[in-house]
């Protein structure tokens, strides 16, 4: 008897990768494994060398292609193909296609970086710079980096953003800064590359100053041209601001001359002094504030004033008088009431004086024949005035009376 064996000997498949090799965290790869035999209708199998990944298609053609959607680093590695057919009731298979490798690398973004408040910042206050990236691997450092400095600080964000605030900045936070992102992913790390970098600009901001007069003598008058201070008297202009910047001086500019002060700021505020007001001194007056913030200069705006000397008249002399009279009337008030007390405190003693009983005695000397004298007694209260004047007036007459006859 006789018995012919046969036997199918299939080639190698072909495989290939759509990424060339090189494929981007999250990319779909396709794999295509391909065979040149006339045997179709078999079966293809793409095995991961070093890993679990296999798969298993069946194809009506000489080829099969097999989709990875979205790698990650555990499709990392070399993958081959092998097929297998069945002819005449007997399996075949060819041997392991040639290996192709996959590598995965995670490519993030350039991140974004702004600035608030936008434009320029006053000294002093705060800003923030946030930096965020568009990626789903979160949970990564924000690192925000001066480019010409020293400032360097990283946060760790479990969102895709992170902020940074610097409080009462000044002008060494002046200049460039960016962003970075590092992040890890089965235990490699990652870093985005640095973002495009946003400028932070510094400036000081004084207030307008304020600018008052004073006349101690005779006070000020507001006329239709301004404040009017009367020729002769003195006059003091005083000159502030608020500003939380030590030391700076004021300057008073009277315009129309080349007459200009300038003065240290004591507790924000400097006065200036002018002993004599005159026709010369009539004009605009204005205030300026200047102060030097890390060797560079800062001038406020201006604050002017509108002066006018004006000649003492009979309208000064009357407000003279009534600030006079409103000055002294508390005291002559003051003195007549003492005077009231005095005088009735002087009636009430004398009235108590005069209730008490005072027996006066007068003796007159009558000649009697004999030559004695014989003693006549008269007794009267002191507090009848009308018997004491008449009595008065009879003494008068009596004593006359007695020097005549003796004689």
């Amino acid at each position: 008897m006789l018995f012919i064996y046969f036997s199918v000997i299939l080639p190698n498949p072909t495989i290939t990768s759509n990424t060339g090799g090189a494929v981007t965290w999250g990319q779909d790869v396709s794999i295509t494994c391909s065979i040149s035999t006339q045997h179709l209708g078999g079966t293809f199998t793409l095995q991961q060398s070093s890993g679990s990944f296999r798969k298993t298609q069946t194809s009506s053609t000489n080829s099969a292609v097999f989709r990875i959607p979205e790698v990650n680093f555990n499709n990392e590695g070399l993958y081959q193909c092998q097929y297998q057919t069945r002819v005449s009731g007997r399996e075949f298979s060819s041997p392991q296609s040639s290996s192709v490798r996959i590598s995965v690398t995670l490519i993030l973004p350039k991140p974004s970086v702004f600035v608030m408040p936008v434009g320029k910042v006053t000294w002093g206050h705060c800003v923030s710079i946030t930096c965020s990236i568009s990626t789903q691997h979160l949970g990564g450092t924000f690192t925000l980096q001066q480019s010409s400095g020293s400032f360097r600080k990283s946060q760790t964000s479990s969102t895709n953003s992170a902020s940074f605030n610097i409080t009462e900045v000044n002008f060494s936070n002046e200049g460039s800064y960016q962003c970075q992102y590092q992040t890890r992913v089965s235990s490699q790390d990652f870093s985005s590359p640095k973002s495009d970098p946003v400028g932070l600009s510094v400036a000081v901001t004084l207030q307008q100053p304020s600018i008052c007069l004073t006349s101690p003598n005779t006070g000020l008058v507001w006329g239709p041209e301004g404040v009017e201070v009367i020729r002769g008297d003195d006059f003091v202009f005083t000159c502030s601001i608020s500003s939380h910047f030590p030391g700076g001086v004021f300057s008073l500019i009277f315009s129309g001359s080349n007459i200009t002060e300038t003065k240290p700021a004591v507790n924000n505020s400097a006065s200036f002094t002018f002993p004599e007001a005159d026709y010369e001194h009539q004009g605009n007056y204005s205030c300026v504030y200047e102060v030097v913030v890390v060797s560079r200069k800062f001038t406020s705006t201006f604050t002017a004033m509108s002066v006018t000397i004006k000649k003492a008249g009979l309208k000064l002399y009357l407000m003279s008088m009534i600030t006079i009279v409103s000055v002294s009337a508390p005291l002559l008030l003051l003195l007549l009431v003492l005077t009231v007390v005095f005088l009735v405190c002087r009636r009430r003693k004398q009235a108590e004086k005069s209730e008490d009983l005072v027996h006066f005695q007068i003796i007159s000397n009558n000649y009697t024949i004999d030559g004695e004298e014989e003693p006549h007694y008269i007794s009267f209260k002191q507090n009848d005035t009308t018997k004491k004047v008449d009595q008065g007036q009879c003494m008068k007459t009596v004593v006359c009376e007695e020097d005549h006859d003796h004689e």
